[in-house]
């Protein structure tokens, strides 16, 4: 956000502490039936068009700053890597050797000079074209042009490596985000650097998961022993571009925003910012750190979430930087997001195919709910519809 844009939302959130009331949302009472979480199905139509047709993030570009350097994906059903290469670009492969389909990276992230495959000793090289076949004269016949690895799409925008299942799309991730990009850009994500990453599978559903994030209405309840001290009295305002939402949520100290001039208002001074950047991604900015949420469906019921926490080196020197890294990481990875948020998000989970009510009621604070569930319902609706396009 630039610092005008940064200024206007503040005065949003600031006339909306005076109402005490969110910003309208829907300015309806939403019900969402509970198959939405549930239904194999359902899930087999979100992979196929919400997860296939859409740019995903593979992680930030702190984990890509050498040729060499790598992204393995998180997520089995989409076995990926994005590497950097010695010109300078990001692509993207399947993780498999093309000799007989062995996994060519097994960790999340590192650093390699060649792909070398750990059964038979193929090497790629780092813009995937085979470079060595281990006793060639057993295949007379096989040219290594024919058998570099199978590339995917990929881009580097916004401070995040992208990548897209379809081997047929074309990434434009500016005009995917639109104006949430320029935020991106504005904050200077790219300049982050990675703290730690976490991944963990959580026994709920993918969607019911993100949508702990997405009102503020559980704070003064759910966080009552955390955050509900830094959002006392708390208000959120909200914008949507395409099917990205961006929500600002102001902090208890947003008053003291009259002890300075406008030109010197910086939003996360006095509010968290969150994105969520479709599909599966929630990105939340905070005053001195970064988190970057992924959530990879693995059934209804069983989701890989991973959590990427980034902050500004300078802001963190030596031991003692380092400490308080690890103790913002331990309250938001470890006592908010695991011990609450999605605490509660498993224990509705298991409630749901047990009787009770077919249904959720979301009040007119959690308007934003219902937005992130419609703009996956747009596009099942879309995908079924003939000659739909794609979407980057």
């Amino acid at each position: 956000m630039k610092q005008h844009e940064q200024v206007a939302m503040l005065k949003r959130l600031l006339a909306l502490r005076e109402t005490r009331r969110d910003e309208a949302m829907l300015d309806e009472v939403v019900r969402i039936p509970i198959s939405k979480y549930t239904d194999q199905a359902l899930l087999d139509q979100e992979l196929a068009s919400t997860f296939t047709r859409y740019p995903l993030v593979a992680g930030h570009v702190s984990a890509l700053s050498e040729p060499g350097s790598y992204i393995a994906s998180d997520w089995d059903q989409f076995p990926y890597f994005v590497i950097r290469g010695e010109d300078g670009r990001i692509r993207a492969f399947y993780n498999q050797c093309r000799h007989r389909g062995a996994r060519l990276l097994d960790q999340c992230a590192g650093a390699v000079k060649n792909l070398i495959c750990p059964f038979h000793g193929w090497v790629y090289g780092l813009d995937g074209q085979l470079k060595g076949i281990t006793r060639s004269h057993d295949f007379p016949g096989v040219d290594k042009g024919d058998y570099g690895l199978v590339e995917l799409p990929a881009a580097e925008a916004g401070g995040f490596a992208w990548v897209a299942r379809d081997p047929g799309a074309l990434l434009n991730i500016p005009e995917f985000l639109g104006e949430f990009h320029d935020d991106l850009v504005n904050f200077d994500v790219a300049s982050l650097v990675q703290y730690k990453k976490t991944r963990v599978v959580k026994e709920a559903n993918w969607k019911l998961l993100i949508k702990t994030y997405l009102e503020g209405y559980h704070v003064p309840y759910l966080h009552r022993t955390t955050l509900a001290f830094a959002f006392k009295n708390g208000v959120i305002a909200h914008d949507e571009v395409g099917p990205h939402i961006r929500l600002a949520a102001a902090r208890t100290n947003i008053q003291d925003t009259a002890l300075k001039p406008e030109n010197e208002w910086r939003i996360l001074d006095y509010a968290s910012v969150y994105y969520t950047l479709f599909p599966n991604t929630f990105f939340i900015l905070h005053p001195d750190y970064v988190s970057i949420n992924t959530f990879w469906p693995l059934s209804p019921d069983r989701t890989v979430w991973t959590h990427e926490m980034l902050y500004r080196a300078e802001e963190f020197p030596g031991s003692a930087g380092q400490g308080a890294l690890q103790k913002r990481f331990t309250f938001t990875n470890d006592d908010v997001f695991d011990q609450e948020d999605f605490a509660i998000a498993e224990e509705v989970q298991r409630t749901l195919e047990h009787g009770g009510s077919d249904h959720h009621v979301l009040g007119l604070a959690e308007g934003l709910l219902a937005m992130f569930q419609d703009n996956i319902d747009q596009r099942l609706a879309r995908a079924t519809e003939p000659g739909t396009e794609r979407l980057s």
